[in-house]
């Protein structure tokens, strides 16, 4: 008698294992819409940010009037892609300090811009909440960032 005929056929749960069907958990149009998302997403572009952020925090000439509307629009979206990433990983829960800068960004981008009074000051104020939320996210989602003037990198020929 063979030492595998001595043992009962049940004596381990996978010795009668039949592998279930894969059923995926979405309808075609979920998958439709998903891959529609993948073909319009557009990488952060941190050195756009960070040129904005100079032009509004460093710069003895700031923005006019006319340009500070468009200024603090693509910084509020630029926040709400960053609160995104902040809080999209579980992996990588939100510190207290992103909590507070994703609500104070909140804050500071639904004030109203346009009407003269304190203009500058509040674009001002969402762009230092944006760059300590770049610096916030950066950090702990190991993000990487490129310099932009760094041509010395190899370049993949097509």
């Amino acid at each position: 008698m063979m030492v595998t005929e001595a043992a009962p056929t049940t004596t381990h749960p996978l010795s009668r294992h039949t592998p279930e069907k894969h059923v995926p958990p979405g309808t075609r149009e979920f998958y439709e819409d998903v891959a529609a998302r993948l073909r319009a997403w557009q990488p952060l572009p941190v050195g756009e940010i960070a040129t904005t952020l100079d032009q509004v925090l460093e710069s003895p000439d700031p923005p006019s009037d006319r340009e500070l509307v468009y200024v603090h629009w693509r910084l509020r979206s630029w926040h709400k892609r960053l609160s995104t990433i902040a809080l999209a990983d579980r992996r990588f829960p939100p510190t207290a300090h992103a909590c507070w800068l994703i609500q104070n960004g909140q804050r500071i981008g639904d004030l109203p811009i346009g009407d003269g009074t304190g203009e500058l000051g509040t674009v001002r104020l969402l762009a230092s909440t944006v760059l300590d939320l770049l610096d916030e996210v950066v950090r702990t989602h190991g993000l990487r960032v490129d310099d932009d003037g760094d041509d010395s990198r190899p370049r993949r020929s097509p």
